[in-house]
């Protein structure tokens, strides 16, 4: 099968779910995303649906303020466009490979954390839907919270941020403690926001913010469509 027709039917497949037919102009773009040597930290590029990165591209600013849960090429993609970077990292490995790429670039101010899970969970069942468990689904994390890790963010006052990125681990408690850190009109950007179970338990602090950008969405470097979701903190 084509790229073309595959991609043509991922939209067919998923227009109950937010995908257009007009999203067909990404094509080209994310056919060249697929090719061999094509990286996030390569292009410079946050790993998220091309309408989102060029909804995000138009409104960063210089005077910016960012924060993000899990840091890669998605840190390179706000280093070029704002004044302020903070990243927080699981992962020990990847977070060093980064902070050895980031010596090198002189664009925004940047700032990391590497915060990996604690070992032992914080309940005897921990949900990942439950926002004061700060558990992970991801098979890796079995056993272990991310307390630390998320709870980062509170070191920085409230209404600090224009835009906060959830693209981590532990996501359902990161979108309830990043919320008072973020400024009133600033962004809350979601990835993979079609698994419901993040946003289940928050709707009560999500009912502040209007959504600017949602539904079904072709992905740089992915075959198959997701959901970044972009709210607006009213």
């Amino acid at each position: 099968m084509s790229n073309l027709i595959y991609f043509l039917r991922q939209i067919k497949y998923n227009r109950a779910h937010g995908m257009k037919w007009s999203q067909v102009r990404y094509f080209f773009r994310w056919q060249r995303s697929l090719q061999q040597g094509s990286s996030s930290l390569k292009d410079r590029s946050a790993w998220l649906t091309f309408p989102a990165l060029d909804k995000l591209d138009r409104w960063a600013r210089p005077e910016h303020r960012v924060f993000e849960y899990g840091g890669g090429g998605s840190t390179l993609f706000w280093c070029d466009r704002v004044g302020e970077v903070i990243t927080v990292e699981h992962d020990a490995g990847w977070f060093k490979a980064l902070e050895e790429r980031m010596a090198h670039e002189h664009r925004a101010r940047w700032t990391g954390h590497a915060i990996p899970a604690e070992v032992g969970a914080l309940v005897p069942f921990p949900d990942p839907a439950v926002p004061e468990h700060f558990a992970s689904a991801d098979l890796a994390s079995v056993g272990m919270n991310f307390q630390a890790y998320v709870s980062s963010i509170l070191q920085y006052p409230d209404e600090h941020f224009d835009a906060i990125l959830v693209d981590g681990r532990a996501r359902t408690s990161c979108i309830r403690l990043c919320i008072p850190k973020l400024k009133r009109d600033g962004l809350l950007i979601l990835d993979n926001a079609e698994r419901t179970y993040y946003t289940d338990r928050n709707q009560d602090v999500l009912a502040a913010f209007s959504v600017q950008l949602a539904g079904m969405a072709p992905v740089i470097y992915n075959r198959d469509p997701s959901e970044t979701r972009i709210y607006r903190k009213r």
